[in-house]
């Protein structure tokens, strides 16, 4: 079988949680004997080979990887407006190799055309909704005011809550969300990585039939999970894109007004926005806290294991929080925002917290009380659910690969 998996980013440009699912799914299709190739977009292509065709090329892990380049505007990207040399150059990628028997669109954005082009040449293809990119143009369902949304509503409510310039024609938005919902449809399967995501999904399209997949981790990189030290200094981690809407910059405030004397925070991860990076780091002066450059998805397990209680501060909502569930694979308790997926998780589990995500009081509060009361870490750890295995992830998409394939 000759599968292709379209994503929005990947690396060497990217290495988060979705770039990281992609490249475990391809890989178990590889070790199923599939040809795997991937369709993915740069923004300079500095890190690529580029050919004769204009398309970039690398292999990452032993899968070919083939990038389109972007230079369009922001609201092209967002499936707003058409992109001519986008859908050319999708074009030319799927007539100089032998045809797909089935895509795999991990995530739409940038590549809407991509994935038209793909319907319009009857490649069957799934979609994993990774986020809420197909429901919202902002991706996080949260209104321009900061109130979370329950949908677009046909786009009626993205241009009565989120309506700003350019996008002065209040039908864009009616037409985006349109276009959106024909890529869902027109696939042969749906899947959403949560029943938090699946739900939002069915909110806006009570026909559509949405299997849930979440993500599974590779527990054989993990082992068995490491008794934590006892004595000495905890650690609070943060793993993953050192952003504001990931609340790595809340979490370091938070833990610098805490004052917790028995507690270090290490904050990993790459970080796009250099005045996040530079308040961390006067935090640090003052706090015990570091900020730490990526790693490679390779080394997330043995970093985790010298964590003892994780954080994942999200401030909109996760439709699934890979970072969550690697931590759980390495028995890790969890505080979190008490938004999406992951608040829903730790609230059902017990594995943790679930805080308000934007009250600084209630992060600094919940961190003394770990430095004063270290003992309740023992009784989250033994919540912490065991998380699905990237084989088990692998294969119920083989399956609907099979019956894409069959139907087509």
């Amino acid at each position: 079988m000759r599968i292709l998996y379209v994503v929005h980013q990947f690396m060497p440009d990217f290495a988060g949680g979705t770039e990281r699912v992609t490249l475990n799914l391809a890989h178990a299709a590889q070790a199923d004997g599939a040809h795997v190739e991937i369709l993915t977009a740069t923004a300079d292509g500095a890190r690529w080979r580029e050919g004769a065709d204009g398309l970039f090329t690398q292999v990452v892990e032993g899968v070919p990887v083939t990038a389109v380049r972007i230079a369009e505007p922001p609201l092209t990207e967002l499936g707003f407006f058409e992109n001519p040399d986008l859908r050319a150059k999708a074009e030319a990628f799927l007539r100089g190799r032998p045809e797909f028997d089935v895509a795999h669109v991990m995530h739409a954005f940038r590549l809407v055309e991509a994935v038209e082009v793909l319907a319009e040449r009857h490649v069957p293809y799934i979609v994993t909704t990774t986020d809420f990119f197909s429901l919202c143009y902002r991706i996080n369902l949260v209104r321009l005011n900061g109130e979370l949304c329950d949908g677009p509503r046909d786009g009626e409510a993205c241009r009565t809550w989120c309506r700003q310039e350019p996008l002065a024609e209040d039908e864009r938005y009616v037409e985006r969300t349109r276009r959106l919902a024909h890529l869902l449809h027109a696939a042969s399967a749906v899947a959403a990585v949560s029943d938090y995501v699946a739900g939002r999904l069915r909110d806006e399209h009570p026909d559509l039939k949405v299997f849930v997949v979440r993500n599974g981790v590779d527990l054989v990189r993990f082992g068995r999970p490491r008794p934590r030290n006892r004595r000495g200094a905890r650690t609070v981690g943060y793993l993953g894109t050192v952003s504001q809407a990931k609340g790595a910059l809340m979490l370091a405030r938070a833990f610098a007004a805490a004052e917790a004397p028995n507690l270090k925070l290490r904050i990993v991860g790459p970080c796009y926005e250099p005045a996040v990076a530079e308040e961390i780091r006067e935090l640090a002066a003052r706090a015990p806290m570091t900020l730490e450059k990526a790693i490679p998805p390779t080394a997330a397990p043995a970093l985790l294991a010298r964590f003892d209680v994780l954080a994942v501060p999200s401030q909109v909502p996760e439709s699934f929080g890979l970072s969550l569930h690697e931590g759980f694979a390495a028995g890790l308790p969890t505080l979190v925002s008490d938004l999406g997926n992951q608040g829903e998780v730790i609230r059902q589990t017990g594995a943790g917290l679930a805080l308000p995500a934007a009250d600084l009081a209630a992060w600094s509060a919940a961190l003394r009380d770990i430095s004063e009361r270290p003992e309740q870490l023992r009784a989250w750890a033994q919540a912490v659910p065991l998380p699905w295995r990237v084989e088990e992830e692998a294969f119920l998409y083989s399956q609907l690969y099979r019956a894409a394939v069959v139907r087509a």
